[in-house]
């Protein structure tokens, strides 16, 4: 028997043409963007490891391979004109708290900082510097951190379809000293107002590892007082320098130690960040493509009949 042949326009075309067609078009929905890539800046203290690199290197080329265009900033000396600038702030884990240790510093991240803000060190986070939790501060190292997702479509979207079976891995760069703490937890209360998106268990306690906070909270501790100006996300990732020489530098702290999984609920997160906590939906030009794909679909189906 011969094969079917249906019409479209003018043009025959067989049913291995059309169901090609739908596979092409299937995979330009699946990579259709659906945040623009944005101006980031990244945060830290830009000291160089042992071999002469900036350990955190991994994570701007990993924005840079998603479309995004990184430039640097140093904690120490911020500028909230120059930050403001960008579309988001990230915090990376290769700066010392010390630029977070008193209310006139930390107002600058907290008010000043209109955009976006990441921040993926508990370290800077915590009651005693940002004040984004209350009481402690609680935080334990950890190399491997399975995550458990709270219920919701923020959770679903960052997690997408990883397992969660470790968002982190242990890193061995540049010596095997280097990463023996791995990620620094974080197990204080957040302040009211905050979502908590993944947890994960250090030992006995359940440690906060991303978690939101919206335009308009109040914060606690160094910070207390202060009313977060704009959507604040934390997202640890990092690995915490060595407790002994020559690695105990922060030029030994914050290497890219996500697991494959976790760079891409990484990459989600800054989307959901970029958008203020909204999740993502697709764009006009993706709902296109799917009514196109669902209409080939549906003269192939009555083609059958």
């Amino acid at each position: 028997m011969g094969k079917k042949t249906v019409l479209c326009g003018n043009k025959t075309v067989t049913n291995m043409k059309i169901r090609i067609t739908l596979l092409c078009l299937s995979s330009l929905i699946a990579l259709a963007p659906t945040v623009p890539a944005a101006n980031i800046t990244w945060v830290s203290d830009q000291l160089l490891d042992a071999n002469g690199l900036l350990p955190d290197q991994g994570y701007i080329n990993l924005l840079t391979s998603a479309g995004h265009t990184v430039s640097r900033a140093l904690a120490a000396t911020p500028s909230a004109a120059a930050l403001n600038a960008s579309n988001l702030v990230i915090l990376g884990r290769s700066g010392a708290s010390g630029s977070f240790d008193t209310a006139a510093e930390t107002l600058v991240w907290n008010t000043q900082v209109t955009v976006p803000l990441i921040s993926t060190n508990s370290y800077f986070s915590r009651s005693s510097r940002l004040g984004w939790y209350t009481g402690g501060p609680t935080q334990p190292d950890q190399l491997l951190n399975p995550l458990t997702f709270t219920a919701g479509a923020v959770s679903d979207y960052i997690k997408g379809a990883s397992t969660g079976a470790s968002v982190t891995e242990a890193v061995i760069y540049p010596d095997a000293s280097v990463d023996i703490r791995g990620t620094s937890l974080i197990t204080d209360v957040p302040v009211a107002g905050a979502t908590t998106i993944a947890t994960t268990l250090a030992g006995a306690a359940t440690a906060t590892f991303i978690a939101s906070w919206p335009s308009g909270t109040t914060l606690a501790g160094t910070s207390a007082g202060q009313i977060l100006s704009g959507y604040r996300l934390q997202f640890l990732t990092g690995n915490r320098e060595s407790a002994t020489a020559p690695n105990n530098g922060i030029g030994s702290a914050g290497y890219e130690n996500l697991s494959a999984e976790g760079e891409q609920m990484f990459l989600r997160a800054v989307e959901l960040a970029l958008n203020n906590g909204v999740v993502p939906v697709p764009e006009a030009g993706t709902s296109s493509l799917a009514l196109l794909a669902g209409t080939l679909l549906l003269t192939r189906r009555r083609s059958r009949a």
